[in-house]
């Protein structure tokens, strides 16, 4: 009995599309073979019926949550990721800068989506997956500043056992954290300190140029995740964004909350 070439094509495609860490167009026509034009008909029409996802913070294709094992992200953030997406694109849309999604891991926040991309601005990129600085980046201020009491100390327990690599996260850390968690809680969102350069190094060695505020999604009283809005810092837009832009950031939060409660 012949079988029917394009479905297993399309098959192809799914097997290489098994890790959950995405595959470039790229990447997806030297594993497979298939024709680039012909590749991106199967790829959307794996999109379309929902079989896989497109992520924009790198570009990459990725199984959907019905069909992904568990590998390097969980079912939740996955499922997460894909919810938020739209509401990042609608968010960039509205007020020019990007957002970045975060979720909370052991010891830090991990980037799971991000607009940076779609925004075109020549703002600074990072892999999905990059480890944030959990006191000195808007996103972790926000998330220890509105968690439970337990799991922001467990956190902080855990930083201590492990200090962090950024001298100035741990002068935070042992020094300041508890004024800089009320001064967020008080403001109603996590801003990033201006002495962080987005990354373990020193602002001196790596400076990525950026600020940003950020604000929690909860779900019920658990903070699940942050979304973040960003800019480049030499266009001091802090207060002007917070001013014209902060109720729109926690709006898009209620929103993929709302979406995800309701998936």
């Amino acid at each position: 009995m012949k079988t029917i070439n394009t479905l297993e094509r399309g098959l192809l495609v799914l097997q290489e599309l098994d890790e959950l860490r995405g595959q470039s167009l790229a990447e997806l026509y030297e594993k497979t073979g298939i024709p680039k034009a012909t590749l991106l008909r199967i790829l959307e029409t794996l999109r379309k019926n929902r079989f896989i996802w497109r992520a924009m913070g790198d570009g990459c294709y990725r199984r959907t949550i019905s069909i992904a094992a568990r590998r390097q992200l969980d079912e939740r953030t996955l499922q997460l990721a894909e919810i938020a997406a739209p509401f990042l694109v609608q968010l960039q849309k509205k007020v020019i800068w990007p957002s970045d999604l975060t979720v909370p891991r052991e010891g830090y926040l991990e980037l799971v989506e991000t607009s940076r991309r779609y925004a075109g601005l020549g703002i600074a990129e990072y892999e999905l997956g990059y480890k944030v600085d959990m006191f000195l980046a808007a996103p972790s201020r926000a998330y220890l500043a509105f968690c439970r009491e337990e799991q922001r100390e467990a956190a902080i327990a855990l930083a201590r056992a492990n200090p962090p690599a950024n001298p100035r996260s741990r002068q935070v850390l042992e020094r300041e954290l508890d004024s800089v968690l009320a001064e967020t809680r008080a403001q109603g969102y996590g801003a990033r300190d201006p002495l962080f350069g987005g990354s373990n190094l020193d602002k001196s060695v790596h400076d990525d140029q950026l600020d940003a505020i950020a604000v929690p999604i909860f779900q019920g009283d658990d903070v699940i995740a942050c979304i973040s809005l960003l800019w480049p810092r030499k266009f001091q837009l802090r207060a002007k964004l917070v001013q014209a832009h902060l109720a729109d950031l926690k709006a898009s939060a209620t929103a993929i909350g709302a979406a995800l409660a309701a998936s």
